[in-house]
């Protein structure tokens, strides 16, 4: 079975949004329904995440998985062929099934345009065409406070209920401004629905004197879902990038994936390139490095030892189609305990 991983791109205001819905024409029924003509069969894709109706994109990714082998860039062309032409597959790359669209995430950006100039027709379907003057100042001075990992309740429509934890982390948010257009950038690992537009309306707000940048900090702590109910106008909003870590080995619960930010604390300084963690919480259970000598997993957490095995089998068969013929591996203990094991 083979694993594509597509890049599209596309503009959103003729579409409901990225989900297949029964009333209304999305981007991903387009999509399967010209990977069902290619394939001759129905493709069920698997999307990131979604957009909403008007959002577009740049760099949305979907999965999909077919026995049927054709070349990527083949592939790239036949499906280009079949979509609409503000729908648009960038790249098609062939992944192992370690691979995940959704789980093997590492940052997302999110780019908001916002027109400040005269209402400008030719942008009108990926930009906001602000009809208020904006301190561009006091907003970037506001979008600090959203910066860092916080509980975002206050800031999305996702219910309590539904998801109970609503604690995100924003790496950075910066402003670009070229001429009459501002680009605010989002970049985190993970967002809720409609968290950018409720944020970005929100700076909006604080642009144009409504509110002061320390009244963010005051809607953020208040953990509530009636101090912010502004929602910035989806044409404004575009997923910029997807940007994916490496994954090395994985079981139901385990995963050997590549370090995180996140995950630097539980290191303690260690030089590891790779993490034995949690696949559902990203908690870390120890280091993994490989060298021309073989691989060590250096453990300081306790984990299921039978997916620890099931691990240990995955890396060392990996050892083997890197070349060498015996893959070795080496894993510490916290008791300063040692075992070593070879591929049979």
């Amino acid at each position: 079975m083979i694993r594509y991983k597509c890049t599209v791109a596309y503009v959103g205001a003729n579409y409901c949004g990225w989900q297949t819905q029964k009333n209304g024409n999305s981007v991903q029924e387009y999509i399967e329904s010209a990977l069902e003509r290619i394939f001759d069969s129905p493709v069920r894709i698997m999307a990131a995440g979604r957009t909403d109706a008007g959002v577009s994109a740049w760099g949305q990714v979907f999965q999909f998985d077919s026995e049927k082998e054709i070349g990527e860039r083949k592939l790239m062309g036949a499906i280009n062929g079949f979509l609409p032409k503000d729908i648009h597959i960038r790249k098609v790359e062939k992944k192992d099934q370690l691979f995940h669209v959704r789980y093997c995430v590492k940052s997302k950006q999110y780019d908001y345009r916002i027109n400040l100039g005269e209402y400008d027709v030719f942008t009108r379907d990926n930009a906001y065409q602000c009809p208020y003057p904006v301190d561009v100042t006091r907003m970037e001075e506001a979008a600090q406070y959203f910066v860092g990992t916080h509980d975002f309740t206050s800031f999305n429509s996702n219910s309590l209920k539904e998801t109970p934890d609503q604690v995100r982390t924003i790496e950075s948010i910066t402003f670009h401004q070229d001429g009459d257009m501002l680009t605010i950038s989002y970049r985190g690992r993970g967002f809720l629905r409609y968290m950018v537009r409720m944020m970005t309306a929100a700076l909006l707000e604080v642009g144009r004197g409504r509110m002061e940048p320390e009244n963010i900090k005051v809607l953020l702590e208040a953990k509530s879902k009636t101090v912010a109910r502004r929602n910035a106008h989806p044409e404004g909003l575009t997923l910029k990038e997807i940007t994916y870590f490496d994954v090395l080995a994985e079981t139901s619960q385990l995963t050997v994936r590549e370090v995180l930010p996140e995950d630097e604390a539980a290191l303690e300084g260690m030089p590891f390139g790779y993490v034995l963690a949690d696949r559902h919480t990203d908690q870390v259970y120890g280091g993994y490095a490989e060298g021309t000598a073989g691989a060590v997993i250096a453990l300081f957490g306790n984990c299921d030892a039978e997916e620890l095995k099931i691990i240990r089998e995955q890396l060392l068969e990996r050892q083997k189609k890197q070349g060498h013929e015996r893959g070795r591996l080496v894993i510490l203990r916290e008791e300063n305990t040692a075992e070593t094991v070879s591929a049979s």
